[in-house]
């Protein structure tokens, strides 16, 4: 069975306690997750029998029915919560629409920004939920008013619980730059900070192993990356949303001096052969095959710290100083190292949970969802119920793995579908839970995924909440342009790889950005600034 997920570039979540979630954040207004002590709700409300109807706008999740995991078990007879799940049919936009046209909307409704959100806010189907936040305070505790205000509609008002949110002191981050530890062992194990140090020894592995990959980039979105290279406090974000902050002033990205340099340097390794040459078309599993292979020096990509995490098991398993270990991201010389941020974190929740107005008791259902993103429901959704995997918590209120965790099979263990039925995630929880989970094993047992996250990808990811929400609707006339100009974009970034040449690249990016200017691409900006101004507001309480 599949669990839902909601992490972009993002963070996913996974199959609890063996394979591991990509979630984070960082908000001064929000109490950090793990305080041992549970809020609880001062009124009776908990305590009423409860049944409501729950969609999820996504064709991927397909959780145990309710009721029939050891979890969803233990809410129904001790919290007298049941969730009827609708199922979408296998075309969930098109479920939707129908249940819309007959107006027999589900009680919630889980789903991601866009055009259905808006509408339900829009025509008026939704329960408002600021009456409910302080009688029941567990996701303003949790999430803090930064990503409760992001969340906000235009007219101020809080129509969603955010899921997978990501509160506390936390950023979150998959990727990064990983080394074959053995090939940089033999070499020499050189300096790796600066870009000429990354050419330097990508040149070096080209002649001393002709059979492997100096550079194995993964995707076209994986090469964007290294931009974050080039210019502090500049992740990749930027090129995918294809502008870039001067001051208080967004620009097309492709007038970026740094964005220039990055194409001109990654089209020079591309042509010298010293990356991915068939990065345009080979599949995720190709990769993964070729890190487990060990026939990969360095490799970059958004979610290297879990795609590495069987390749680094399988090498090592072979030959204890084989496998793989992210190092530093590198950066232009002169740039401060710490402002490097290959990863990004938008704090919002990619998910939406929305009670609309056919509910007989929406109250009920709120108090409901907010025992849910408590430290007590997430521990509950996310290990089970107290007694079966584990018996006591940490002086942090992180459940402590009991000896039937401990001795049980891992297959036993994925049947039991604990975290199957998660709902509004605590990102920076199931994060740092994870991480006291790892730190009471030995060294050699830690996950692979975690300790590249606490080491690196977490300290090198930057917060760009302040961009949430920001792209126009798609059948708008800025999203009808937006469109047109990523067709540009993305044809003239392939051309520039492929290029032959340095004057050829700068051809080709002088050529795309008139293009997208005469597609009416500015518009778009100024459609962004002005909702980027309108969120630093909401961030700011204002």
């Amino acid at each position: 069975m599949r669990k839902k997920t909601w992490f972009a570039g993002s963070a996913a979540a996974a199959l609890v306690l063996g394979t591991l979630l990509t979630g984070c954040g960082s908000d001064n207004g929000a109490a950090k997750p793990a305080e041992g002590k549970e809020s609880a709700s001062p009124t009776k409300e908990m305590d009423k029998p409860l049944s409501f109807s729950y969609y999820n706008f996504d064709d991927d999740w397909q959780p145990a029915p309710w009721g029939e995991t050891v979890t969803t078990k233990w809410i129904q007879d001790n919290k007298k919560v049941l969730l009827n799940y609708v199922p979408t049919n296998g075309n969930a936009k098109q479920k939707f629409n129908a249940m819309y046209a007959s107006g027999d909307l589900p009680d919630v409704i889980a789903l991601g920004a866009g055009p259905e959100l808006d509408r339900l806010i829009s025509e008026g189907q939704l329960v408002p939920l600021d009456q409910y936040l302080d009688k029941y305070p567990n996701l303003k505790k949790s999430a803090g008013d930064k990503i409760i205000n992001i969340n906000r509609s235009s007219d101020g008002k809080l129509y969603l619980l955010p899921d997978w949110y990501v509160g506390g002191d936390h950023l979150n981050g998959n990727g990064g730059y990983a080394v074959n530890r053995k090939i940089y062992k033999e070499l020499g194990s050189p300096k790796l900070d600066t870009l000429a140090d990354l050419e330097s020894y990508l040149r070096t592995v080209k002649e001393k192993y002709p059979n492997v990959i100096p550079l194995e980039v993964g995707n076209p979105s994986a090469i964007k990356m290294m931009y974050s290279a080039f210019k502090e406090n500049s992740p990749p974000f930027f090129i995918t949303r294809m502008f870039y902050p001067e001051g208080n002033t967004l620009k097309p990205i492709t007038e970026d001096p740094a964005f220039k340099d990055f194409m001109l340097f990654a089209s020079k390794m591309f042509r010298n052969k010293l990356m991915t040459q068939d990065v345009f078309t080979q599949k995720t599993d190709q990769m993964i095959e070729k890190l487990s292979q060990g026939k990969v020096a360095v490799a970059i990509e958004a979610n290297l710290s879990s795609r590495a995490r069987v390749p680094n098991s399988k090498l090592r398993a072979q030959d204890p100083e084989s496998g793989y270990e992210f190092i530093w991201p590198v950066h232009k010389d002169g740039l401060d190292k710490n402002k490097i941020y290959p990863n990004y974190t938008g704090r919002e929740g990619g998910g939406k949970i929305v009670i609309t107005k056919k509910a007989k008791d929406p109250e009920r259902i709120f108090a409901f969802l907010d025992w849910a993103t408590s430290d007590e429901g997430q521990a509950v959704l996310w290990f089970g119920p107290q007694g079966l995997l584990w018996d006591k918590k940490d002086e942090n209120g992180i459940p402590i793995p009991n000896n039937k965790y401990k001795t049980m099979d891992k297959a036993e263990l994925d049947k039991l579908h604990i975290s199957d039925n998660m709902m509004v995630g605590n990102a920076t929880w199931v994060d740092l839970s994870k991480v006291a989970r790892d730190k009471q094993l030995k060294e050699s047992e830690r996950d692979f995924t975690t300790t590249q996250q606490v080491n690196v990808t977490w300290k090198t990811s930057m917060d760009i909440t302040a961009f949430a929400n920001t792209d126009p609707q798609g059948d708008s006339d800025e999203g009808i342009v937006l469109q047109a100009a990523k067709d540009i974009f993305d044809q003239g970034f392939s051309k520039m790889i492929y290029a032959k040449n340095d004057d050829e690249v700068l051809s080709i990016l002088a050529k795309t950005n008139d293009d997208m200017k005469k597609a009416g691409f500015p518009k778009v900006i100024d459609f962004v600034q002005k909702k980027w101004q309108d969120n630093l507001k909401k961030i700011g309480g204002k």
